[in-house]
């Protein structure tokens, strides 16, 4: 499906604009005995009003496993989101993203030309664009609490279209990132967007005196076959070197409201009888982070 550029994107964020949008998907959360393996379903916007950053509002449910269908990280994004019925909200998140400077490749200009990486985030070697990072395909399959499980797929095949590794340098841009949650975080975040590719790192992360403790965090985001792949590791809970938390697959979303589009729109509806909805917008219960778990 072709890409069209958004309306009046300002011209500083063109190297994000391939993630402005809706997506839907799956993934699965896990970190240690604090958060039990399981698949969720996610929801990710990109939007802006014209100003030279992007917002992105993140929104993850568990789901209901006697309802939900098994997967694994060859189903496409949307396809994925369509067999899995939410349960409740787990964690939303509202992120801004700055680009702050471009720099050529160091092969074309030099090593000084690299700009400095982000902690946590390692710049792209030189050369033609990498595939998108495969840490999203290869997570665990969940085997917690929701019984639904999401069985990890082979890495990114060499001949998938965002993985070229033949054409032109592509520029790396600097970003930085603002992050806020309603369990009491904050956090600052810097590194890089390359193509179709990005990965960033905190570096500071701020909490209220009652949230859960969590020192550091990298995240990455790949497109791979049209789907945005994205995986998060972090250090919480007294543990200091960072560890898989989340990872996610998830399909760009053309009309928001279209039914077709909606998660569990692929399974049999409920009895008219049934309590509850599978609709993430008729969930009850306040959002909280993961790390509040």
């Amino acid at each position: 499906m072709a890409f069209t550029l958004p309306d009046d994107l300002a011209p500083e964020i063109y190297p994000l604009a391939w993630l402005v949008g809706t997506w839907r998907g799956y993934g699965i959360l896990t970190y240690g005995q604090d958060v039990p393996e399981q698949a969720v379903y996610q929801e990710m916007t990109f939007d802006h009003d014209g100003g030279p950053y992007l917002r992105q509002t993140t929104t993850i449910w568990t789901v209901d496993a006697t309802r939900s269908r098994d997967l694994d990280f060859e189903t496409p994004g949307l396809q994925g989101a369509c067999l899995l019925a939410p349960a409740q909200i787990w964690s939303t998140e509202t992120t801004y993203w700055r680009a702050v400077g471009q720099e050529q490749p160091a092969a074309a200009q030099g090593e000084g030309a690299r700009p400095a990486p982000a902690q946590g985030a390692t710049l792209p070697a030189d050369g033609p664009r990498p595939a998108a990072p495969g840490k999203p395909t290869e997570p665990a399959a969940p085997t917690g609490s929701t019984g639904t499980s999401v069985t990890p797929g082979p890495a990114d095949s060499e001949d998938a279209p965002e993985g070229t590794r033949t054409g032109p340098l592509i520029p790396v841009t600097a970003l930085e990132l603002v992050s806020a949650d309603p369990a009491g975080h904050v956090a600052v975040w810097e590194g890089w967007i390359r193509g179709p590719r990005a990965q960033v790192g905190t570096q500071a992360v701020g909490r209220t005196r009652t949230s859960a403790p969590v020192t550091e965090m990298t995240r990455m985001f790949g497109l791979v076959g049209g789907d945005l792949m994205w995986t998060q590791d972090m250090a919480a809970f007294g543990v200091q070197e960072l560890r898989t938390y989340a990872s996610g697959r998830l399909g760009r979303v053309e009309d928001p409201e279209d039914p077709a589009t909606r998660p569990g729109s692929a399974l049999p509806p409920l009895p008219a009888t049934a309590p509850g909805a599978s609709a993430p917008d008729a969930q009850a219960g306040a959002p909280t982070t993961p790390a509040a778990r």
